[in-house]
């Protein structure tokens, strides 16, 4: 009897791939024929999370661009290289000499960075508490006795490339999701600007201020009044003051405010850093600064002695919120320091050999999958579904970080960017997921439990659609929902 049994299990086993690829391709059929996915890219696939055999597909081996679902394969390949108990160090040293019988500093502060994207983060402090940092800062190196410091802070962003990832888009880099990661980052490398009230539409919106103030900024700003939400658009070069904006932002008898992304992250550090030291009663005799990079590092002779270590919160929560809010900079930031404590050298050429080098000693087939950052912001990026789906499955087998990856990911019909996919369905609080999101591009990637109770790793990329993005949520969460009858 046992053998019977055993040789009808390994028969369905085999029948039911084909059966449920039969129903699935002819809903897929079915769905293309209409006018919002007629011309679309499709690539789905959906596997056993405990065996990671393919239960259904559909194009799951086509390459496609997959937005910030790439945040994935950053925030798996972390967890395995760095751990989830890694902690960022930024060191708080001095050259020259300390005497602590007068207090004086006879030397520079240096600021060494490691690349932590949570510095001053909104995610780690209360929202008035500005200066969290700076005045922590302040206040144990007051406690070590300085009262006066004779030399200039010195800022050392050499750990990476002060650089962009090439194929980022030029129209990205001014706003706050183009905020490129640094060697110091600080306040989420983002500020913001503050529009006066312009209340009839058509009416010039005048900048009225910055949050917090950023020095040395130039403004050439067109927007007007106009339309329901805010179509205002920052374009800045990197590291440059000149600030362009244009759009619409709607009218209103109030302020409103839009985030851009910092010109230098390491000089605003520095400025709080000054203002703190000095409310602490602290002496600066010299209020400039000097950064050191990669490449002017080695000018910087002087002798460095240690003042304070400044340890960052475990990548268990910075990756938490990394996925939560789909933070470029937090994904860059991730990606270059795997690239440096892996490759030796923070940059993006770095991260992009050592995440395929890791998924390689995976046992990953790279055919068809092509890293180009870590944040997905890159449209040069490429990955099909049954990469994304075999990611999520390598994550499953792996006890050791599956909890903190899969605990990540926001929840369908509550959480995050899931928050409004699937409510009052059958994926409510039964789907945990990374979305991606560009103009032209929709993606998802995560956990699933089928309606059989199995738990599925499903990944589903669809570029180029003619419908609106709303529209495609809906079709996804269509095929979601079949994937979830069939399985």
């Amino acid at each position: 009897m046992m053998g019977k049994r055993l040789l009808l299990y390994i028969v369905l086993s085999f029948v039911a791939l084909p059966f449920f690829s039969q129903n699935l391709d002819d809903f897929m059929t079915e769905l293309k024929k209409g006018s919002e996915l007629q011309n679309a890219s499709i690539s789905l696939c959906a596997m056993d999370a405990k065996t990671g055999s393919v239960v259904c597909e559909y194009n799951g081996k086509t390459s496609l661009t997959p937005a910030s679902t790439m945040k994935i394969v950053t925030t798996a390949s972390a967890f395995q290289l760095l751990g989830k108990d890694f902690r960022f160090e930024t060191v708080l040293q001095h050259s020259g000499t300390f005497d602590k019988t007068t207090g004086v500093l006879d030397g520079d502060l240096i600021i060494k960075g490691s690349g932590d994207p949570s510095l001053n983060s909104e995610y780690f402090r209360k929202p008035e508490d500005t200066f969290h940092v700076a005045n922590k800062w302040a206040s144990i190196l007051k406690d070590k006795g300085i009262k006066k410091i004779t030399g200039q802070i010195v800022l050392d962003v050499s750990c990476f490339e002060e650089d962009i990832p090439g194929t980022w888009v030029w129209g990205d880099l001014g706003n706050y999701f183009g905020a490129a990661p640094h060697g110091l980052s600080y306040n989420d490398n983002k500020f913001y600007i503050v529009f006066k009230a312009a209340a009839k539409a058509g009416d010039s919106v005048c900048v009225k201020c910055t949050v917090p103030c950023i020095d040395g900024l130039c403004f050439q700003n067109s927007v007007k009044a106009g339309g329901s939400e805010d179509n205002a658009i920052v374009y800045r070069a990197p590291f440059s003051n000149n600030v362009t904006i244009h759009g619409t932002l709607p009218a209103s008898s109030k302020t409103q405010s839009i985030e851009a992304s910092l010109p230098d992250p390491s000089l605003l550090l520095a400025k709080h850093l000054q203002t703190a030291l000095t409310t602490a009663g602290i002496e600066l005799k010299n209020t400039a600064t000097q950064k050191l990079t990669a490449y002017n590092r080695k000018q910087y002779t002087s002798s460095r002695s240690h003042l304070y270590t400044y340890r960052s919160p475990t990548l268990e929560k910075i990756i938490y919120f990394t996925t939560l809010h789909s933070n470029n900079m937090y994904a860059e930031s991730i990606f270059k320091t795997m690239a440096l404590k892996k490759g030796g050298w923070g940059s993006t050429w770095q991260g992009m050999t050592t995440v395929n080098n890791h998924l390689k000693s995976k046992g990953f087939d790279m055919s068809g999958l092509f890293i180009n950052d870590g944040s997905g912001l890159s449209r040069s990026n490429a990955v099909t579904s049954e990469h994304l789906s075999k990611i999520l499955q390598m994550m499953y087998a792996d006890s050791s970080v599956k909890a903190p990856f899969y605990n990540s990911l926001p929840i369908a019909g509550v959480s995050g960017s899931l928050r409004s996919l699937g409510k009052g369905t059958a994926l409510e609080n039964n789907f945990r997921a990374k979305s991606g999101y560009i103009t032209r591009v929709r993606s998802y990637a995560g956990y699933m439990k089928a309606k059989s109770g199995k738990d599925i790793c499903v990944s589903l990329i669809i570029n180029n659609f003619n419908g609106s993005p709303t529209d495609t949520k809906k079709k996804m969460e269509e095929i979601f929902l079949k994937v979830y009858e069939l399985l």
